[in-house]
């Protein structure tokens, strides 16, 4: 793919309000940016020829660093990472929840695209046709990246499903590890972090489109103790976790793996936190655990999007009903005429059933279902409801609700429109006080995961916009702070996430009644013409990485100035 040429990384951001990422207050000045850094931050700077931008009655903010995504394969069709960079976001933290595409091998390959592309959501044939493959651990995969460029720095962790494929093969999927596995896994870690690999994720919740547990749910503490051992040796990196949500205790492993981790000094930060409309107390447990881990010493950042949790399914591949593998989940799994020939067929209707009636957590609102919408149907007799809920057809038709829901996806071509709206974070009030407190890291947006499901971009924007500018929960030097200066310090971005001389020169140039969150919308701009759901651009006057602009007034550039960062080097901070 052709960009334009780099322009030079000198410019000046004129006539601002600088909110510079530490919580102070703003104040007015002018930034200089020279060779890719800050240079000066002032009032009246005099021009000196560089490129400016007009920030008059703006703010002029650290670009906002996004500590949860999924674009790692992304940036090989669309290396602007769209529409990220028009909400302001510079740097990415990829390789979450166990999932990376290193380390790899010729066998291991299709099994780590089938189990991303299913967890996800990312359409499957895009890892065959248009990410190349020619690594084999991360250094490879760096440099590939960085051969053309990105719209938005990355830093990577390592997944640890893949670490264990690579080493194990297909026991990675069912055993502990040996002695001798764990070394050798632990050696490729060390090597990763040793090229500039940011840290290790990990997961307990996930399964693939088989319902299998991911490899990474197998290991015993032997083996998160010798992966740890390397981040502690490394003086640097983070642990990201995805706890067992659905499980009878959750916190119990989350705990245990948050102290082995802070008796090494690293921090663990972990997903799938939310605000709960129906039970506020289960929040509140985590962030009084939250407190308590971190008066001990012990760093432990639960992550809270301020996005409503809403779920589009994706009849081809979604994990809605992993809690429901021997009913809903195999639908989902099935191709073709075989997903009609499940909704019909009465050995599954009844293993559906029962499975429904018992099954007392999931991510699909089985209990909920007022909050399950028809956005699509198939047919004219199908359009009344259109807009309707599944709770409205129970009651309509009677009978079981799995039942009922089988029915009516069999009567429109098993691909109606569905949305499982507000499962979480619903109550703004709740989300609010939620996002306040100190014990949460403002982050898990997802962007680039679930592109057919929902658009995961543009949590920045929401949350300057609702929560700061139209109903005031927090000041605006807090929300930068939270977007940015936090962010770094946790996850250890050095020379990022603040406007100070000497910084890293990644900004948001903005104005808080330009900004607009608008709903996401579908769009044919994957390869091949395939569909993904995309929030439209988010009112931002420009977005500068590295001193260069990515974009000005909504439209991109076209430059790619972002890299994969080397977090063993400049831009990673070591631990004391």
């Amino acid at each position: 793919m052709s960009q334009p040429a780099q322009p030079s990384k000198d410019l000046i951001v004129r006539g601002g309000h600088v909110v510079d990422g530490t919580g102070a207050p703003g104040f007015r000045g002018d930034v200089r940016v020279r060779g890719g850094r800050i240079a000066e931050v002032g009032p009246d700077l005099v021009p000196d020829g560089e490129t400016e931008i007009d920030a008059g009655g703006a703010v002029v903010a650290p670009g906002f660093i996004d500590t949860h995504a999924h674009t790692d394969p992304q940036v090989f069709w669309d290396p602007g990472l769209d529409p990220d960079p028009l909400h302001g976001v510079t740097t990415m933290l990829v390789g979450n929840c166990s999932l990376s595409l290193y380390p790899v091998t010729d066998a291991s390959r299709a099994g780590i695209a089938d189990l991303f592309s299913y967890i996800e959501d990312v359409p499957r044939h895009l890892f065959d046709d248009n990410v190349p493959w020619t690594w084999h651990d991360f250094a490879g995969y760096r440099d590939t990246v960085n051969a053309v460029g990105t719209g938005i720095n990355l830093a990577a962790l390592v997944g640890h499903s893949p670490l264990r494929l690579t080493v194990m093969g297909d026991d990675a999927w069912s055993r502990a590890a040996t002695a001798d596995e764990n070394a050798r896994m632990a050696a490729l870690l060390d090597e990763a972090m040793r090229a500039g690999a940011w840290g290790l994720s990990s997961s307990f919740l996930d399964v693939d489109q088989h319902g299998r547990p991911v490899p990474s749910r197998a290991a015993d503490n032997d083996e998160f103790d010798a992966l740890f051992d390397v981040l502690a040796r490394s003086g640097r990196g983070v642990v990201e976790l995805v706890p067992e949500l659905l499980g009878a205790n959750p916190a119990e492993r989350l705990e245990d793996l948050a102290r082995r981790c802070g008796a090494r000094g690293i921090p663990l930060t972990w997903t799938g936190f939310l605000y709960s409309d129906t039970n506020p107390a289960s929040t509140q447990r985590w962030i009084d655990l939250a407190r308590e881990l971190r008066a001990e010493g012990i760093g432990f950042y639960p992550q809270l999007s301020p996005r409503t949790v809403d779920f589009r399914i994706n009849w081809d591949s979604s994990m809605m009903f992993m809690s429901m593998p021997q009913g809903w989940h195999k639908v989902i799994a099935a191709s073709g005429e075989a997903k009609a020939g499940l909704l019909r067929d009465p050995a599954w209707r009844a293993a559906a059933r029962e499975e429904w009636d018992r099954t007392e957590k999931a991510m699909f609102p089985h209990r909920r279902l007022e909050t399950v919408r028809f956005v699509e149907v198939v047919g004219k007799e199908n359009e009344p409801w259109l807009g309707r809920t599944l709770a409205e057809l129970v009651a309509e038709r009677g009978g079981h609700p799995s039942d009922v829901f089988a029915d009516f996806v069999a009567a429109n071509d098993c691909r109606p429109g569905v949305v499982a709206v507000g499962v979480s974070n619903a109550d703004v009030d709740g989300v609010a006080r939620t996002l306040a407190d100190p014990a949460v890291l403002v982050s898990s947006s997802d962007a680039g995961a679930h592109m057919q499901m929902l658009c995961a971009s543009g949590d920045t924007t929401l949350l300057l916009t609702r929560h700061v500018r139209d109903r005031g929960d927090m000041t605006l030097e807090h929300a930068v702070h939270e977007l940015t200066g936090r962010q770094a310090e946790v996850f250890g971005f050095a020379d990022r996430g603040v406007v100070a001389p000497g910084a890293i020169a990644d900004l948001a140039v903005f104005a808080l009644d330009e900004l607009h969150y608008e709903k996401d919308e579908f769009v044919h701009d994957l390869p091949a013409g395939g569909a993904r759901l995309r929030r439209p651009e988010g009112g931002y006057r420009a977005t500068v990485v590295d001193g260069v602009c990515v974009q000005t007034g909504g439209t991109p550039t076209g430059h790619l100035p972002g890299r994969v960062l080397d977090g063993s080097g400049p831009a990673g901070t070591r631990r004391a």
